[in-house]
């Protein structure tokens, strides 16, 4: 497969939208791999864009490749699209936090040649189940670009088919990874009745917050928290996507061991 209006274009940058924020990683890195809820690779004239179904769509699918020489058709899981360089800031002009890279700022690529990056050939290839798009650069070999549903839905660029290994991560504030799930996220919800501007504690309606809020290891914080964060992801549907697709084990200041785990596993069996 060859994306003709991109040949022997030289990549001018990487732009990562929402890039990933883990504690210990550079804003976007991890390890050899780019990780970002969207990607858009400038040429020189084009860019390829790369958006993530869980974050930016409400269509769940991915962009569906056809073949005419057997009429098989395969997924991508996320969606891309071949548009004037231009127009990028246009589709994501409400989208923040947002990282500009040069090419040689992606450790990934730095490891597969000197050369200036231009763009040679694109084909499909296959990394377990799931299906990306490979990119041939100019004496930089191979990458690919692959859909990461297990983290958060994210876009993954990576050297030679590798994949971004992320066994667990840790979240501390709303602005972390995965922050949605934490308690003081701005994703305010109804429950019993009443308004709640955040699950945390301080926003709490009388008589709960200064009741259990002192309490953090209660079995009645536990179960308020739960009611909660259940409230939030089942007034919010496209949060309730990313929490039920949720792939690594997670630990949320604020949340009990085991109650992220134990209401995703309930919702499951709802939704």
């Amino acid at each position: 497969m060859v994306l003709e209006q991109l040949l022997l274009q030289p990549l001018r940058r990487i732009e990562l939208i929402q890039p990933w924020r883990a504690a210990g990683n550079r804003p976007g890195v991890v390890g050899d791999s780019l990780l970002a809820g969207a990607m858009a690779l400038h040429f020189e004239h084009s860019a390829l864009v790369f958006r993530s179904p869980l974050r930016f769509s409400a269509c769940q699918t991915g962009t569906v490749i056809g073949f005419r020489s057997n009429g098989a058709v395969q997924t991508l899981g996320y969606r891309f699209d071949v548009v004037p360089a231009e127009d990028v800031g246009g589709l994501f002009s409400a989208c923040e936090p947002r990282l500009s890279l040069r090419p040689d700022q992606w450790p990934g690529l730095c490891h597969v040649g000197k050369a200036q990056s231009v763009f040679l050939l694109a084909d499909l290839g296959q990394h377990g189940a799931s299906n990306c798009l490979r990119l041939r650069l100019l004496d930089r070999g191979w990458c690919s670009v692959m859909y990461r549903r297990d983290l958060d839905g994210a876009i993954e660029l990576s050297p030679q088919d590798e994949r971004a290994e992320v066994p667990s991560i840790s979240v501390r504030s709303p602005e972390d990874e995965f922050g949605w799930l934490h308690p003081a996220s701005a994703h305010p919800f109804v429950l019993e009745g009443q308004y709640w501007r955040t699950a945390h504690p301080r926003d709490w309606p009388w008589p709960l917050a200064p009741e259990w809020r002192s309490q953090p290891l209660s079995s009645e914080y536990r179960r308020v928290m739960k009611a909660a964060l259940r409230a939030r992801f089942e007034q919010h549907g496209n949060l309730r996507r990313r929490f039920l697709a949720l792939g690594i084990s997670v630990v949320v200041t604020g949340v009990a061991d085991g109650l992220i785990e134990e209401l995703a596993a309930e919702l499951r069996e709802i939704y």
